[in-house]
């Protein structure tokens, strides 16, 4: 990563004065091409012009230099991992303090602001009251920072939906619906014609992994959708119904509480949320039975990886910006787990059941809670 930032600073300040190039060259007795390579960042100008570049824009050198501290993508994610940990086991806001210092010092590192978002994203219901609201508006301040500021599309775009998630969050879906309105736009389906392109030029195994990393990250895609759809069809028991008979043919098809535990214990959950709210208390707890099921039967830490369907997505999975790590430490994970059904408040009507009870206790004694 580059953390001089010189081409950028030139290129301001010649702009500022209204100068050219060649003005500048004949200045400090080089050539146009010298100082057009400086502005694109092909190389940097001798030590010995800087007190000359900075006099003639009047600026100290280290404005000209505009030293901004980077982090490596590697060191991002043990950062984050850190940190994520540090929250399940130190004061909340002692994370936080050392949080607000490190995105001082990297404030123009953008992949690390993004984490920095993301962790809080994923903790912020950590803080007590109306702090978490807070918490959730410093992500915002993130996101919508790298948006302003960073040149890399993708990050820019990956900011936009975590903002709009913050906003879903914090109940003000007027911003979320101004921020990605116009997201649903066609499917351009670029990964297939890309694997076409490799298989065309002799390289089948990578035209593979493209379309299975295609056909996971699609999978995963429609399940969440089905379960957000499914929170939205509550008051119609059949169309309920049939929701929840393509979740359920979908997990058996794709070995979905192997291959993404995470996936299905929300599916579950949902599943019963709805089933509990239409007043159908024995597949309520049935939905609860298998959350439970899957919860203390699957390997903690929970990581993602593939399977015998999906054999060429663990180099693309070791890859992503947490790896194969979850976005929270695993103790906020197991007690995220118990509390999705011992402190949900949607599932206080089954209080007074024993399946329910036996849930709970089970949860609790295998997670520890």
């Amino acid at each position: 990563m580059n953390e001089l930032n010189i081409a950028k600073t030139l290129v301001l300040k010649r702009k500022e004065k209204g100068i050219t190039q060649e003005e500048i060259a004949a200045y400090i007795g080089v050539s146009k091409a010298s100082v057009s390579k400086w502005e694109t960042g092909q190389s940097y100008p001798d030590i010995t012009f800087l007190p000359q570049l900075a006099s003639y824009f009047n600026i100290t050198v280290d404005e000209l230099i505009n030293y901004q501290p980077q982090m490596m993508k590697e060191d991002i994610q043990k950062l984050y991992l850190r940190l994520s940990n540090d929250f399940a086991q130190k004061p909340f806001d002692q994370v936080m303090d050392e949080i607000r210092e490190i995105r001082k010092k990297y404030f123009s590192c953008f992949p690390l602001l993004f984490q920095i978002g993301a962790l809080l994203l994923n903790h912020y219901m950590l803080a007590k009251g109306s702090r978490q609201q807070e918490i959730l508006r410093e992500a915002i301040a993130l996101f919508s920072r790298i948006k302003t500021e960073s040149d890399d599309l993708t990050l820019c775009r990956k900011s936009n939906v975590m903002e709009a998630t913050c906003y879903i969050i914090l109940e003000e879906p007027d911003k979320t619906i101004e921020l990605l309105a116009d997201a649903k736009t066609p499917v351009l389906n670029e990964n297939h014609i890309l694997s076409m392109g490799y298989s065309m030029s002799g390289k089948p195994d990578k035209a593979k992994e493209i379309l299975q990393i295609e056909i996971y990250q699609n999978f995963l895609n429609i399940m969440q959708s089905l379960t957000t759809l499914l929170q939205l069809e509550i008051a119609d028991a059949q169309a309920s119904k049939n929701i929840i008979d393509r979740i359920n043919c979908l997990s058996e098809t794709f070995h979905a509480p192997e291959l993404h535990p995470a996936t299905m214990l929300s599916a579950y959950l949902n599943v019963a949320a709805v089933l509990v709210l239409q007043n159908d208390t024995d597949n309520a707890l049935a939905a609860l039975q298998q959350y439970c099921d899957l919860a203390v039967g699957i390997s903690y830490p929970i990581s993602l990886h593939g399977d015998r369907f999906f054999d060429r997505i663990d180099e693309w999975l070791a890859e992503l910006d947490l790896g194969v790590h979850a976005p929270r430490d695993d103790k906020t994970v197991r007690q995220g787990i118990i509390d999705g059904v011992a402190k949900n408040p949607v599932f206080s009507v089954l209080a007074d059941h024993v399946k329910y009870r036996h849930i709970v206790e089970k949860l609790t004694s295998v997670l520890g809670g």
